[in-house]
């Protein structure tokens, strides 16, 4: 019996509830394996630390209405029972090619676990649309169906469903596939390579639904449990929802939905009919079967017993001659095996003679591979030094032939240039003693220049001098006159403020001699007031 270890789904489901790349595990918290089978781990994987644990025994999913809980049914039922009219919750046939985008190739992986042995089997179904188109023609859909027991080369992680899937330990968590989705004819070729090379893994393929129903039957998964776990959800409720019957009627229902199946129901009208005539028969047929049964007893009791006699002589006959032939056999062996045990220690004395021996030879082969290879390089490091002084010769021979070439063209250029100015050198005495008298007029002429313009700027400099002993006499005089000016300002400026002051004072005595007037301290009758 197996038990679910782990689910792993791939780039399929619904918009509102899609499953990229998921995986959830259930291993290592149940109880352990009783008789675990013995495994072979992946290359770099750790060393199993204690016996081996069966997987959960149950666990809640919690999610919200929408969150995908039926959608996950679906998609596990979707494995074990292919068909459309399997699917969870009704028999609509297009509701799994709902969760299948055109650009999809989506995986429903389930890991199993042996409850005794602990042995781990993967079964899978990989589905897509042809033509990369989403049609409303189901035979566009494309469905297959596949198995294999993990182990170094292929597991549920390492799953090729990318071209690029990480080989190495993953992270908790992490998806280990990478690069571009594999399509169906993509991901059977590399599990049918991994097949080839890895024979232990027993890979299946299958794009049949009753092959497959088959092939789950010999692996021990039986379709027909599955079935009545469809029949439990199907309305997202409890198992005993499937055995609440109200009458006969619906227990009979039920007795033949289990025992017969729906695909053939040709023959249901004549099954019912003979159970019909065997009822109404019932009484004759249980005497005859209560006689014959007592009759079949007795007699079965005493063939068996005298069976039993037969074969327990023929047994301690047979057993009697097995124990001297195996007496006879086991002696001989024994001197046999002393013979071999004595070559054998002459073997292996031989045989370490021989090791000693080669040992020796081995370290001297080495020293003489040593003085060789140690000669060998003597010998190439002269050749490379000698090699390297004639390369740098040819290298000094070739830069002072390559300097030469350079020169060559300004050597050239530097004798036309020499030529060129002898030439106009010459021409350049001819012409100034062609043109001496005219030079010499011009010389005197220049002189004479000179010496007028030495006259002007004398007087030009005394004039100037002149000039400025007179502009600094006017200017001495300009700022005694502003002196004088700014004096005569302030003392005029000092007399209005004075006058101005007796005028205010002027104004208050007449004031004051009006009210002393009229205050009568002062008589104004008088002419001399």
């Amino acid at each position: 019996m197996y038990e679910l270890s782990r689910v792993r789904l791939y780039s399929i489901g619904p918009a509102g509830a899609r499953y990229a790349d998921t995986v959830l595990d259930l291993r290592g918290v149940g109880a352990p394996v009783p008789d675990p089978a013995p495994t072979q781990a992946e290359f770099f994987e750790d060393e199993p630390v204690g016996p081996p644990r069966r997987p959960a025994p149950a666990g809640v999913l919690f999610l919200e209405n929408g969150g995908g809980k039926s959608v996950l049914l679906k998609l596990i039922f979707s494995v074990m029972l292919p068909g459309h009219r399997n699917t969870l919750g009704g028999a609509s046939s297009g509701v799994l090619r709902k969760f299948l985008l055109a650009d999809d190739c989506g995986h429903v992986a389930l890991e199993w676990q042996h409850v005794l042995t602990g042995e781990s089997i993967v079964v899978g179904k990989v589905s897509e649309w042809r033509g990369r188109q989403v049609s409303g023609d189901p035979r566009k859909f494309a469905e297959a169906w596949y198995s294999f027991r993990p182990g170094p080369g292929l597991s549920l992680d390492s799953l090729p469903v990318a071209e690029s899937t990480a080989m190495r330990r993953g992270v908790e968590g992490a998806s280990g596939a990478r690069g571009r989705r594999r399509t169906m004819k993509g991901f059977r070729d590399a599990i049918t390579e991994a097949g080839k090379a890895y024979p232990h893994l027993d890979v299946v393929w299958e794009e049949i639904h009753e092959r497959w129903n088959e092939h789950l039957g010999e692996l021990g998964l039986d379709p027909e449990l599955f079935r009545y776990q469809r029949e439990m959800n199907a309305d997202e409720g409890e198992a005993a929802g499937l055995f609440a019957v109200k009458n006969d009627s619906d227990f009979t229902d039920l007795l033949l939905r289990a025992v017969t199946d729906t695909r053939d129901t040709d023959g249901l009208a004549d099954l019912v009919h003979g159970f019909a005539h065997k009822l109404g028969r019932r009484a004759e047929l249980t005497a005859e079967r209560d006689f014959t049964a007592g009759s079949l007893d007795l007699l079965s009791r005493i063939a068996d017993a005298a069976l039993h006699r037969e074969q327990a002589r023929g047994v301690h006959a047979d057993a009697e001659r097995r124990t001297r032939a195996l007496a006879r056999r086991l002696s001989a062996r024994g001197a046999q095996e002393r013979g071999n045990a004595a070559e054998l220690a002459e073997q292996v004395a031989s045989a370490a003679h021989a090791v000693t021996e080669a040992e020796h030879e081995r370290g001297r082969s080495s020293l003489v591979a040593a003085e060789l290879a140690y000669r060998h390089a003597s010998l190439a490091l002269a050749a490379a030094e000698k090699g390297a002084a004639a390369q740098r010769r040819e290298l000094t021979e070739a830069r002072t032939l390559h300097m030469a070439w350079q020169a060559a063209e300004t050597v050239l250029r530097h004798r036309a240039a020499a030529d060129r100015s002898a030439r106009v050198a010459a021409a350049i005495r001819e012409a100034e003693r062609d043109a001496a008298p005219a030079l010499a007029a011009r010389a005197d002429a220049a002189a004479q220049l000179v010496r007028a313009l030495h006259a002007a700027a004398e007087d030009g400099e005394r004039v100037a001098a002149e000039e400025e002993e007179r502009s600094a006499a006017l200017q001495e005089t300009g700022e005694a006159a502003h002196r004088d000016a700014t004096a005569a300002a302030t003392a005029a400026q000092r007399a209005r403020s004075e006058a101005e002051h007796l005028r205010q004072r002027l104004t208050e005595v007449e004031q004051e001699t009006a009210e002393a007037v009229r205050a009568g301290w002062l008589d104004d009758s008088a002419p001399d007031v």
